[in-house]
């Protein structure tokens, strides 16, 4: 089989589902095809998302990260009011769990405010009536525009959008190869393209290496997996999180209200053998769990951002039990908490520079004259992507000859 698209779109995530909408609206008569190797959009991070609308305090004001949360937040609010789509706008405190994070905790608050978010330092008598759960010691802080989405049905809303004006999906479809500057090879056969747009998640990295990018890294996948609890005192609950880890660039495990005001805890992050490795034997590939575990391997000899402590922290947290502990120290009483069931695992990706020893920290995008390549779309590209997507169209394919 061959086939012929102006624009090639790999991967039905966010990411991708996003760049078609703004694409299509901008050159309604040009071609897009977007390929993905599952049975539908949003089978793996966009589906498996943890629904947080982030208001973009976390991020450094000089990274894409932060340029694009704040207004893709507002963006997909608007969406999900004009498709009337559930949104939970409950609002998030983060805590300080001893003395030590004070300084950290009011350094977070100082980035939130250099980037522009609606923040507010409070102390323990204001968060006692803002959040009554929630514990901290002298300072939180209280992020009143944070919400809770229906990561799936945004996605499912974009597909039919995208199908009624044109757009064409083929799933079951994967790219393997890069045959020429404007032909892939996929387990269909052959695709051509005047330009290819790769929007692979977590393989994205493997893709832009075929087009000769983002060479010198490979990475790491940690499990994630979320705690579904009841609230016994039967009162709304708003985000509650730690301050995020800074070596690891994870946001730790939070309380979390979704879309509909069930209530989770987690994510865990344990390290795991692949991609796609959602349960314990589950996805497993010989060549990537060699290039997994050969660089966990070496993590755990040099001990790089206290790998072996981390691990041994998350796989802890592997039990109800054990996540229920940890959780423990963000309220006043995990008493009042009773764990029901596991969530849908996902994967949290880590982009490792291996010259450098460190986590990459921020979305990556690189381009030649045929390709765009999105890597690293790590969290909160869910929340960026309406913001994000159209800024790539502008910026890298604007004014293609096709």
């Amino acid at each position: 089989m061959k086939m012929q698209s102006d624009y090639l779109i790999i991967g039905a995530g966010i990411i991708g589902l996003t760049i078609a909408r703004h694409l299509q609206h901008r050159y309604p008569h040009r071609s897009i095809l977007i390929i993905d190797k599952e049975v539908d959009v949003a089978q793996h991070a966009s589906g498996r998302n943890s629904g947080v609308l982030h208001a973009g305090l976390y991020y450094a004001n000089d990274s894409l990260r932060a340029k694009y949360c704040k207004l893709g937040a507002v963006k997909i609010k608007q969406y999900c009011e004009k498709k009337n789509i559930p949104l939970n706008i409950c609002g998030k405190v983060i805590v300080a769990k001893n003395e030590n994070e004070i300084d950290d905790l009011k350094q977070l608050y100082q980035r939130a405010v250099i980037n522009g978010v609606n923040a507010q330092l409070i102390d323990e008598a204001a968060l006692s009536i803002i959040e009554p759960a929630a514990k901290t010691t002298q300072h939180a802080i209280y992020s009143p525009e944070t919400a809770s989405f229906h990561a799936e049905a945004i996605c499912l809303h974009l597909k039919d959008d995208l199908q009624n004006f044109g757009v064409k999906f083929q799933f079951n479809t994967q790219f393997q190869s890069r045959v020429d500057a404007n032909t892939a090879q996929t387990n269909h056969g052959l695709i051509h393209y005047n330009t290819l747009i790769n929007c692979a998640g977590a393989y994205a990295d493997k893709i832009a290496k075929c087009y000769g990018f983002i060479e010198n890294y490979t990475l790491i996948p940690f499990k994630g997996i979320f705690l579904y609890v009841e609230n016994l005192a039967g009162n709304p609950l708003k985000h509650i999180y730690p301050l995020p880890d800074k070596k690891l660039k994870l946001l730790g495990a939070h309380f979390s209200p979704e879309h509909n005001g069930r209530i989770k805890i987690g994510p865990t992050a344990v390290p795991c053998l692949s991609r796609e490795n959602y349960s314990w034997l589950s996805n497993l590939h010989f060549n990537e769990m060699k290039e997994v575990l050969t660089a966990e391997l070496h993590l755990l000899i040099n001990n790089t951002f206290n790998f072996r402590e981390l691990a041994m922290t998350e796989i802890k947290k592997q039990t109800k039990s054990g996540l229920m502990y940890h959780a423990a120290s963000l309220v006043k009483d995990i008493r009042l908490f009773r764990c029901t069931s596991w969530g849908k695992p996902g994967i949290l990706p880590r982009l490792y520079d291996i010259k450098k020893q460190e986590i990459v920290d921020d979305f990556i995008i690189q381009a030649d004259t045929n390709s765009v390549h999105i890597i690293n779309s790590v969290s909160p590209a869910f929340t960026a992507s309406f913001a994000f997507s159209e800024d790539i169209v502008n910026t890298y394919l604007a004014d293609k000859h096709v």
